[in-house]
C-alpha cells in the first residue's frame, strides 16, 4: 500500500514531490498527469499487475490546497514561460 499525507500538499509541487516520495521509483515522479496515470496503472514504481493500493490520507486537506487559487498561480506561471508543456506556445 502506498499512502500519500494529504497535509503535506499545499501546492501543486508538493503533490508532485508527495507522490514521488511515496510511489515513485526512488523518489522520481514525472511532474504531470500522464506520469501520474502510468503510476496508478503499475509499471512506473507501482506492481506491473496492477495489484497495489493508494490511501490518500487528509484530501480534504490537498483539495481545498489545489483549488481556484492554486490553479490560478499555476496559470500565472506557465503565462511566464515562453513554452508551455507538451510543446505548447504562448503567442
Amino acid at each position: 500500500m502506498y499512502v500519500l499525507d494529504g497535509t503535506q500538499v499545499r501546492t501543486l509541487e508538493e503533490f508532485w514531490h508527495v507522490v514521488g516520495e511515496s510511489i515513485g521509483c526512488g523518489g522520481y515522479f514525472g511532474r504531470k498527469l500522464d506520469a501520474f496515470a502510468d503510476c496508478l496503472r503499475g509499471g512506473f514504481g507501482t506492481p506491473d499487475d496492477g495489484d497495489h493500493l493508494i490511501e490518500w490520507r487528509d484530501h480534504e486537506v490537498s483539495r481545498q490546497n489545489l483549488g481556484h487559487p492554486e490553479t490560478a498561480r499555476q496559470l500565472e506561471l506557465m503565462l511566464g514561460r515562453e513554452e508551455l508543456p507538451g510543446g505548447l506556445r504562448l503567442r
